[in-house]
């Protein structure tokens, strides 16, 4: 909790105290005012009236009111209601002591009566959040039930599609009484279809590494403009067949260095996707420019757009809209290119204004040695043996687990970082505020203290504003869903990376977020 929240929940707390000592003052004043103007039918007991101000106190306001409560009435009642009236002998003494044994034992009563009351409140909220939680655990349950449904039919249906054309195209070629441009036309019906299947399986593949965490990157200096030629001249055959103007524009960007084949990929399935869902005689343009410390990728269309509803969801894997359910596939590409985007440091975008209105993907790539650190030593080769080097580099690794930060050290210190590690999130902002690291690599969930990885983060995002300057920062941790990575990611976290990782895909991203490519 922050400081502003604790301090607004103490004055309220000292406002509700405040107000259940001033509703004891005025229950006995009331107590008082009414036995005066009912004294004739309250003998020959005066005090009734009294009690009922203690027993409301404490009910209201629990045992201190209650005690006050019975101070005023006791010097009230025998003061003002027993004769001989307004002195203070023995036994008045006697009588405000009997009533305030008495008056005490009710307000420890009702104190405790209030105390079971609000444990009750409490168990009933307690059961309604259970009841909660236990209905949305099962509405997910049973959507992720009918996802599962879902992908299994639209992969029967993928699969079953052009393997249907392959079998029949097989059965005619064996025949062997084909004319010659039908031969022509069933061996690229064949070929098309071939592709097709080996597609979804190379999806199906880079889906089971992501969620394992194996996917594996080749990082390498690299020529964006032959990146996206490359990837535009694979689509261009689809893209005449449908009349479509496919354009490219590439302007210089720098030094980049990652892996030119899965950067081709993502290129590919944005360019597919824009050409798949683009109507005939449409436009497809792709641009590629410098913003800031990160080179652009824009890839737009005048297709059918994508929904409000969609739009969010885009990137989720298995995701797709009416018309992507139309026009086939499984819904994994651009799960794979956002993951592929972010092991390379970088990040990628949705927009759309809605149904029939186009859409516009973009991408960036962090430009080699755009964040240098403050007086960074010289550096030998960026890769050696095609693994990323991180000499000198100053990591903070944080991570409750104490196998883990081992791990991590001695990984990370193998290829040549000077690492730093803690166990909880107070310890890390404990060593920032001492030391300056070049990259924080931290758990989401951390066992020692109230503060988890999330929480973490926003500290250090809210000390970056403070200094003008963002740390890059990694969220590994064994929590690889979508809906974990989307919440890492909007937490403040540059690069969500799933445990268990392998050494060279860590070093990798940890080298592209802190520009070490530079050099090699």
């Amino acid at each position: 909790m922050s400081d502003g929240g604790a301090t607004r929940k103490e004055a309220a707390g000292a406002a509700s105290r405040a107000r259940a000592h001033v509703v004891a003052l005025g229950a006995v004043t009331l107590a008082g005012l009414f036995t005066a103007m009912l004294w004739p039918l309250l003998q020959p007991v005066g005090t009734p009236l009294f009690f009922a101000a203690v027993a409301v106190s404490s009910w209201h306001g629990g045992l201190g009111p209650g005690l006050l409560a019975t101070v005023l009435a006791a010097l009230v009642s025998d003061w003002f209601f027993v004769p001989p009236y307004y002195t203070l002998n023995a036994g008045t003494l006697v009588r405000m002591a009997a009533f305030v044994c008495v008056a005490l034992l009710t307000a420890s009563l009702y104190q405790r009566a209030r105390r079971e009351r609000l444990h009750a409140e409490e168990l009933a909220r307690a059961r309604e959040w259970l009841l909660r939680d236990e209905q949305a655990a099962r509405a997910a349950a049973e959507t992720a039930s009918r996802a599962k449904d879902e992908f299994l039919a639209t992969l029967s249906h993928e699969l079953r599609t052009p393997l249907n054309a392959l079998v029949g195209w097989t059965w005619w070629l064996k025949r062997g009484d084909l004319e010659p441009e039908r031969r022509e036309k069933a061996l690229d019906t064949i070929d098309r279809n071939a592709k097709a299947v080996a597609q979804l399986i190379e999806d199906l593949l880079d889906v089971s590494r992501i969620i394992t965490g194996k996917i594996r990157l080749g990082i390498r200096p690299l020529d964006l403009a032959a990146v996206i030629d490359a990837a535009a001249a694979a689509v261009q055959p689809a893209a005449t067949a449908k009349n479509i103007e496919l354009a490219v524009a590439v302007a210089p960007v720098g030094p980049l260095r990652g892996d030119p084949d899965r950067l081709q990929q993502v290129v590919w399935n944005l360019l597919s996707n824009a050409i798949k869902f683009t109507p005939d005689k449409g436009a497809v343009h792709v641009r590629v420019d410098r913003s800031a410390d990160a080179a652009r990728i824009v890839v737009r269309d005048t297709g059918h757009g994508i929904g409000a509803d969609v739009l969010p969801h885009v990137f989720d894997r298995f995701m797709q809209g009416s018309a992507g359910r139309k026009s086939g596939g499984l819904g994994l590409g651009l799960a794979i290119a956002r993951h592929i985007v972010e092991l390379h440091g970088g990040r990628i975008e949705a927009a759309s204004d809605g149904e029939g209105q186009g859409a516009a993907f973009t991408v960036w790539l962090p430009i080699a040695g755009a964040e240098p650190s403050v007086a960074a030593p010289e550096r030998p080769p960026a890769l050696r043996d095609g693994i990323a080097r991180l000499d000198g580099l100053r990591v903070l690794v944080v991570d409750d687990d104490a196998s883990a930060r081992e791990w991590s050290a001695l990984t990370l210190g193998h290829f040549g970082a000077r690492v730093t590690t803690v166990a909880s999130a107070r310890e890390a902002l404990d060593t920032l505020a001492r030391e300056e690291p070049d990259v924080l690599v931290s758990d989401l969930r951390l066992g020692h203290g109230e503060d988890d990885g999330y929480a973490l983060i926003r500290r250090v995002r809210e000390r970056d504003r403070e200094r003008a300057r963002r740390l890059p920062a990694i969220a590994l941790t064994a929590y690889p869903r979508v809906e974990d990575r989307a919440r890492a990611l909007e937490a403040g976290y540059s690069v969500h990376v799933p445990k268990p990782a392998e050494p060279a895909e860590l070093v990798a991203v940890i080298a592209t977020l802190a520009g070490r490519f530079a050099g090699g």
